[in-house]
């Protein structure tokens, strides 16, 4: 069975019962939380979840207890939901290809003379502006992973990095041609912030372990070290070389949300 068809027999079933969604939390001990949103269709619950809640409710769960029909996904519907985070998946690739150019570029200059040529330019500024688009589409499968999971700090967390994304983007374009003996300041206080943004998606990544296992520790881990090298500045470099390992990581953590919508929509087929 197929969400938003599951959450709707949820709530015909309940009703025909008479009970509020409270009288049934009484009954099955499911939160009234994850009850409203298996109704609204916004979730995949577990198998092991339908099953308490329709014994609670005097019926059996079986695969034929609601006719199958094709419906489109809908904004709520677990086929959005994976569409979404193979998007976010395929973002962050596209996102880790252009911070390893941007990286290459800049560590060119550090160890050069100091000041780019104007030739490239609008190289740069095509890599970043790609970059930060790419960010915001990767950053956007870990809100959905925090609705999912009810992780309040991992949407807070994800809205800033994309903030953080945004904003040095901003800086290093707008710097370009700026010597770099004049940089130094306004990329500290950017690293600052970044390191900051980098550890509360660290612990954030952290409370997915329960769901998601331990690619949500390794990614929460390498966040976690990558916001306290930035935080001191000096270190920031170490920060540019974890970066590529935890885009990985965090890649294959989205990959595996996927993986957890088509395992849990076969579970309820």
């Amino acid at each position: 069975m197929q969400q938003p068809q599951l959450g709707q027999q949820l709530a015909a079933l309940r009703k025909q019962q008479q009970l509020t969604q409270e009288e049934l939390v009484e009954k099955s001990h499911v939160s009234v939380r994850t009850i409203q949103r298996i109704e609204a269709g916004e979730v995949i619950p577990r198998l092991s979840t339908v099953k308490i809640l329709w014994r609670a409710l005097g019926a059996e769960y079986t695969s034929e207890t609601i006719n199958q029909t094709d419906m489109k996904p809908t904004a709520n519907s677990p086929q959005h939901h994976q569409q979404q985070l193979l998007t976010a998946v395929i973002a962050g690739a596209l996102y880790l290809v252009f911070e390893i150019a941007l990286t290459a570029i800049d560590f060119t200059w550090f160890t050069s003379s100091g000041n780019r040529t104007e030739s490239l330019r609008w190289i740069y500024i095509t890599l970043t502006v790609g970059m930060v688009a790419s960010y915001i589409f990767f950053a956007r499968g870990f809100m959905l992973l925090a609705r999912l999971f009810e992780n309040r700090l991992l949407t807070v967390a994800a809205v800033l990095m994309m903030l953080v994304m945004a904003i040095s983007g901003f800086v290093d374009v707008a710097l370009f041609s700026t010597p770099m003996e004049e940089v130094a300041l306004p990329y500290a206080m950017v690293a600052l912030v970044a390191g900051i943004c980098s550890l509360l998606f660290g612990i954030a990544l952290l409370r997915l372990q329960d769901g998601m296992g331990g690619l949500a520790k390794v990614a929460g881990l390498l966040e976690i070290v990558i916001g306290c090298t930035l935080i001191t500045v000096l270190f920031f470099f170490v920060a540019l070389v974890v970066v590529i390992p935890a885009t990985v990581v965090e890649i294959l953590l989205l990959y595996h949300g996927y993986e957890y919508l088509s395992k849990s929509k076969t579970q309820l087929a």
